[in-house]
C-alpha cells in the first residue's frame, strides 16, 4: 500500500502542475480552419516577454505565472471528434495538418507543447476525462505519425468537460475540443 503512494502523489502533482499551464489565460479560439501562419502567431510568445523554460512538465518563467506576460500561449482548437469517439475526423486532420506545420516552423521548432482534450458535459465525468485523453492522444499521435513531430516535444492531458468554451451549454458540441499550449523550450 505504501508503495503506492508516491505514485499517486506524483500523478496528482503531475496534474496540478498540467492544469495549471494555461488555465489562468485567455485562450484564443481560431474557428475550424486555421492556417499554420495563425497557428504559429497564436503560439509564439510575445516579444518581449520572459522566456518560457521547458523542464520535463514544468514550466518555468522568469516571472511568476500570475503576471500575464509570464503566461503561456495556448489556443483552442475546433479539432472534430464524434460523439463519443477519439476518432479524428477528415476536418480535424486538416486541422491537425496545420498545427504540424506551425510546429516545424522556425518559430516554434524549439518549443514544447502541452495538448489538453475536452469534452462536452454529456455522459459520466470520469469517461469524459478518459475520453479527453484519448482525444488528445489521437492529435499527439498524428503528429508523430504522419508529421514527424518528435514525441519528446508533446505532452498530453485530458481535461474533460471541466473547462467547457460555452460555459453557458457545457453540452454543446463545441467543448469537444483540442487546446495547445506552449510550454516552453
Amino acid at each position: 500500500m505504501t508503495s503506492k503512494f508516491p505514485t499517486i502523489a506524483a500523478a496528482s502533482a503531475i496534474a496540478i502542475l498540467l492544469a495549471g499551464a494555461a488555465g489562468a489565460q485567455q485562450v484564443k479560439s481560431l474557428g475550424a480552419n486555421p492556417s499554420s501562419d495563425q497557428l504559429i502567431q497564436a503560439l509564439t510568445p510575445q516579444p518581449g516577454t520572459p522566456p518560457l523554460k521547458f523542464r520535463g512538465i514544468r514550466l518555468l518563467t522568469a516571472k511568476p505565472a500570475a503576471e500575464a506576460e509570464a503566461r503561456a500561449p495556448a489556443v483552442a482548437l475546433d479539432i472534430k471528434f464524434g460523439l463519443n469517439s477519439a476518432e479524428l475526423t477528415p476536418e480535424a486532420k486538416e486541422v491537425v495538418k496545420q498545427l504540424a506545420t506551425a510546429m516545424k516552423s522556425e518559430q516554434l521548432a524549439s518549443y514544447h507543447f502541452l495538448l489538453e482534450g475536452h469534452t462536452d458535459s454529456t455522459g459520466k465525468r470520469q469517461h469524459n476525462i478518459e475520453l479527453s485523453k484519448r482525444r488528445a492522444e489521437s492529435v499527439r499521435n498524428d503528429l508523430v505519425q504522419n508529421y514527424g513531430i518528435p514525441r519528446s516535444r508533446l505532452e498530453i492531458a485530458g481535461k474533460g468537460p471541466d473547462e467547457p468554451l460555452d460555459k453557458a451549454d457545457p453540452a454543446n458540441p463545441a467543448n469537444r475540443r483540442v487546446q495547445i499550449v506552449n510550454l516552453g523550450q
